[in-house]
């Protein structure tokens, strides 16, 4: 690994140290979501929203300032409350987007701080035609009391949604549901071992933008001992430890491999029982010109280790709730200039 590369590493790293489980004292309240067991589906992040006025294919790189969830009057015992929280873009009447999914959990997961990023891509083919895109919350419960509220607060009492179209080079993926479809399961990886999912091999383009960022968000189950999954092996730990991290591998334009992986900072989580799933993201920024010559190519890939515990589900495919589809696990990538803001790192997010 480059010294750049890994400086950006350490930097996302250091960035990331707050745990989103944890309060946060000064923020001021955004919104409350009253009585979120209601039917009624997601409900919008008042102020989240932004309409883009897009060429046919053009791409945008989309993400929502950090805000936190946290149940106005704390669970006991073992109450959860499930939260998605999805950004999701309007596009000829099919919404599409990516999601975040976590439990808030008494003690271990009171607050849940959602990490929610995507590239929207106009899906139309002649003309300007205007989308909007927005952040908005779902929430269940089996256990929850009725009547439960929840707290929205953020650093400045509101949720900005960006949307950035001046990169280049934009590409974007999914991880498709191989192992169970319904279920919406890519994989299985037992403790020990370290799966690669969301690969795909993306080629610079730019002649005027000399570094690369890399994005791959995975929402990971554990497989306790009531899983609700046919794919997992019934636990007996009740939780799982798991790390995940970018590598981008050098190629040439046969494939071959020149030189080392190069790896972004890891994030590191313990999914318990109660709180079941989290989605983890991960970043990794590098410069073109420190890549071997002769590889023009990066074949990119999010490792999933298990470190400890139960087996870990890997989630793929599509989620769908009325009119809202979005994606359990997805990456993108794009070209930049060094002094970017590169505010789609969301290290905050980091576990």
């Amino acid at each position: 690994m480059t010294l750049w590369a890994l400086g950006a590493g350490l930097i996302a790293l250091a960035g990331g140290l707050h745990a989103p489980g944890s309060a946060r004292a000064a923020d001021s309240t955004v919104t409350v979501f009253t009585d979120v067991l209601e039917p009624g589906g997601y409900r919008d992040v008042p102020g989240a929203s932004v309409r883009l006025a897009a060429a046919p294919g053009q791409r945008y790189v989309l993400h929502a300032d950090r805000f936190a969830m946290r149940t106005v009057e704390p669970l006991t015992g073992r109450d959860y409350l499930g939260t998605t929280t999805g950004l999701v873009c309007s596009a000829g009447g099919t919404p599409n987007g990516a999601h975040y999914g976590n439990n808030i959990v008494p003690v271990l997961n009171e607050t849940v701080e959602p990490a929610v990023r995507w590239v929207f891509e106009a899906p139309h083919t002649s003309g300007v035609r205007v989308y909007t895109c927005t952040v908005a919350v779902d929430f269940y419960s089996s256990s929850a009391p009725v009547g439960t509220d929840v707290r929205v607060t953020s650093l400045t009492g509101r949720v900005v949604l960006h949307a950035e179209g001046e990169h280049g080079g934009v590409a974007h993926w999914g991880l498709p549901a191989t192992l169970d479809s319904v279920q919406h399961a890519w994989d299985v990886v037992s403790p020990g071992a370290t799966a690669v999912a969301l690969d795909r091999t993306y080629e610079p383009v730019s002649a005027t933008r000399p570094a690369v960022a890399v994005r791959q968000d995975a929402q990971l189950s554990t497989c306790k001992r009531q899983t609700p999954y046919r794919t997992c092996p019934i636990g007996s730990h009740q939780y799982s430890e798991v790390s995940t991290w970018v590598q981008a591998q050098p190629v040439d334009r046969a494939g071959g491999v020149c030189g080392p992986p190069l790896r972004g900072p890891v994030s590191r989580a313990r999914i318990s029982a109660a709180e079941h799933h989290r989605t983890m993201p991960n970043a990794l920024e590098l410069r073109k010109k420190d890549l071997p010559a002769g590889c023009e190519r990066l074949r990119l890939s999010l490792q999933v280790q298990v470190r400890d515990g139960d087996f870990v589900l890997v989630h793929g495919g599509w989620s769908t709730a009325g009119r809202i589809t979005t994606a359990y696990s997805h990456g993108y990538a794009y070209e930049y200039w060094p002094g970017s803001s590169l505010a789609d790192r969301l290290p905050w997010a980091a576990p």
